[in-house]
């Protein structure tokens, strides 16, 4: 494997005489309207399929047709700001993501509502690599400042899902369904005027830039049939065609995708990016931490909502505190960070939060907020902001800021498989175990299945802190 090339001096991102920090707040908002987005729906499902008289599998794929275009489209979208720049990149991205939002918020059929979800997927994909891609470029001179503006943008990238949910049930109740989509079009249009105003055009190349577009090819539908996979995994089950055909043509495409990087040109993923210190070890970090982070948020939604008693909204305000605890950790801990570096930061991180998660799963029927709920949802919270803090370090440091958004696509596409494959995996745990539970009556046995999907992902949550023990530390 060939060595990381040195790092050439990157062209001016900012106009003249206007702060860092204004890229900086721009990024960290256009993630936070993603990773929001990704959660909010979830809540103003029941309320669409009561308005447009939707059928259970046209309601799934509500979510999943945002998750396959989301999770399909990151490595492409991840290169292609790279290659091509980050203004025009990030501009593409907001405008999809922005008109998509308006679509989906005036859709009419289902047919109408997938499409521009599917859209709007795209535009995630865009907009998730390109926010964190802009923060590493803005910084590249300044390795406390990097960690720094990494650290807020992580923050509020965790936080955002779960305010998704708090933000759903809101206007779910107050305003309708639409509003769950209508929402992202101020925010879109506001973003488009700041970029435009604040960040230079990319100079012109004497050559064009070449996209390895077999590369592209096969991982965008490596990335999707994976992702179908999974999602489609607790509904058909893991032995259905469907699922197994697709997770067999992933098997494939993804070692053919890697036989082509290794002898392509131009590749879309450089393989020797992975000789960097920490980049594999952090990817792996990530792809754990997503299965950790995502599969709690689902599983406090669902137990407090199943098993506790809560309404929507009720579940959403009580989540509100690990939201807040997630990124406080990480705001908090990010100078120790720059100083010392990761230590044994996730380690602890880690099993606080499985210590968080194990105590949920001993929650009973109609917990009580304050002594069975906000207690272990803080654990969680804060626990696993630490697990973030030290593995966004990880795959950033020392990445040379003409492979930004590389680095960028690769963590997120680690983080989005994570999160999908946790959902399924412990989904489908906790159907088992309910539908094993003879005898009990249904709530109970949903509770009971529930619970011991707590379990295993305070499981995994332990698993993540032994991964992160791999990881050495950068000066």
């Amino acid at each position: 494997m060939s060595a990381v090339p040195l790092a050439a001096s990157p062209p001016a991102l900012l106009r003249p005489h206007l702060p860092t920090w204004l890229v900086v707040a721009m990024a960290c908002i256009a993630s936070f309207m993603v990773v929001m987005d990704g959660s909010i729906v979830n809540v103003a499902l029941p309320a669409i399929e009561r308005d447009l008289g939707l059928s259970h599998a046209a309601l799934q794929w509500v979510i999943d047709a945002y998750l396959l275009a989301f999770g399909g489209c990151m490595l492409l979208a991840a290169r292609v700001g790279d290659l091509y720049g980050r203004r025009p990149v990030l501009q593409a991205g907001l405008a999809l993501f922005t008109l998509a939002s308006l679509a989906a918020g005036l859709a009419t059929s289902a047919p109408w509502l997938l499409a521009a979800r599917a859209v709007q997927g795209v535009g995630a994909a865009v907009l998730a690599t390109s926010s964190m891609t802009l923060v590493m470029a803005a910084t590249h001179h300044d390795k406390a400042a990097r960690t720094r503006a990494l650290s807020l943008w992580a923050a509020l990238n965790s936080a955002g899902f779960a305010f998704g949910v708090v933000v759903g049930g809101v206007l779910t109740d107050a305003a309708g369904w639409r509003w769950v989509m209508f929402v992202n079009v101020p925010v879109g249009l506001a973003l488009m005027a700041g970029v435009a105003t604040s960040l230079l055009a990319p100079p012109a190349r004497s050559a064009r830039p070449q996209l390895d577009l077999p590369g592209a090819l096969v991982s965008t539908l490596a990335s999707t049939a994976l992702v179908y996979g999974i999602t489609q995994s607790t509904g058909q089950g893991w032995a259905s065609p469907g699922v197994l055909g697709a997770l067999l043509a992933a098997a494939v495409l993804w070692p053919l995708f890697v036989a082509i990087e290794a002898r392509s040109a131009s590749p879309l993923v450089r393989l020797s990016i992975f000789a960097l210190p920490n980049l594999r070890v952090g990817n792996v970090l990530m792809l754990c931490l997503g299965a950790t982070l995502t599969a709690s948020v689902f599983l406090v939604s669902a137990i407090l909502q199943h098993g506790g008693g809560y309404s929507a909204r009720e579940t959403g305000l009580a989540m509100l505190p690990m939201g807040v605890a997630l990124a406080a950790a990480r705001l908090l801990f990010a100078a120790h960070l720059a100083r010392q570096g990761a230590a044994r930061l996730p380690l602890w991180g880690a099993l606080v939060a499985a210590a968080g998660l194990a105590w949920l799963a001993a929650m009973p029927a109609e917990a009580h907020f304050l002594t069975q709920v906000l207690g272990p949802t803080l654990l969680v919270g804060g626990g696993l902001g630490l697990v973030i803090l030290a593995a966004t370090h990880a795959v950033t440091a020392g990445v040379p800021v003409q492979d930004a958004g590389l680095a960028s696509g690769l963590a997120n596409t680690a983080r989005q498989l994570g999160g999908a494959i946790g959902v399924a995996a412990l989904a489908t745990l906790a159907g088992a175990v309910a539908q094993g539970a003879e005898g009990a009556a249904p709530q109970a046995a949903q509770l009971a299945g529930y619970q011991a999907a707590l379990l295993a992902a305070a499981g995994l949550s332990a698993v993540c802190g032994l991964v992160s023990l791999a990881l050495r530390r950068t000066d």
